[in-house]
């Protein structure tokens, strides 16, 4: 059987978003009280998981959990919502607008290079906001498996 570079990332992706929900049910069981230092090297491991950032990125533009900060925006203006016209001139209206046409919640980070986001649901009250968001990166396919999105 012959294996392909697309399906090694495939399978990693998979592998990746796995441990993604393994580590929602960790971080859920890390806010339920304990007793022990257990608790403590839970929540250690957490904070410096997330404080990752793109330069955490392994190699061959695999998956990697990190933190990327940008604009939410929308998948039809992107980073630039001068083409809507009058109602680009509010990127919040402009973003609400698009997504009920249809458009995806999207981050364009700092570079202009934008992601989809897998929660559709957080970004709706951060449109047009500047965020931090944490979770799964995927290089390849410009795509965050979203932890949490923090306003900043």
């Amino acid at each position: 059987m012959r294996i392909t570079k697309q399906l090694v990332l495939s399978i990693s992706t998979v592998f990746a978003l796995s441990a993604c929900s393994n580590a929602d049910q960790k971080s859920d069981q890390a806010s339920q009280p304990t007793t022990g230092s257990t608790a403590n090297t839970t929540s250690t491991e957490t904070s410096e998981s997330t404080s990752a950032g793109p330069q955490a990125q392994s190699k061959a533009g695999e998956v990697y959990e990190g933190t990327i900060k940008g604009v939410i925006s929308d998948s039809m203006c992107g980073k630039d919502h001068s083409k809507m016209g009058a109602e680009g001139a509010d990127p919040k209206a402009c973003i609400d607008k698009c997504i009920s046409s249809g458009a995806k919640y999207i981050l364009v980070d700092e570079k202009g290079d934008s992601y989809a986001l897998s929660d559709q649901e957080k970004p709706k009250e951060l449109a047009g906001a500047k965020v931090a968001i944490t979770g799964h990166i995927d290089p390849t396919d410009k795509s965050i498996h979203v932890h949490s999105i923090v306003s900043q």
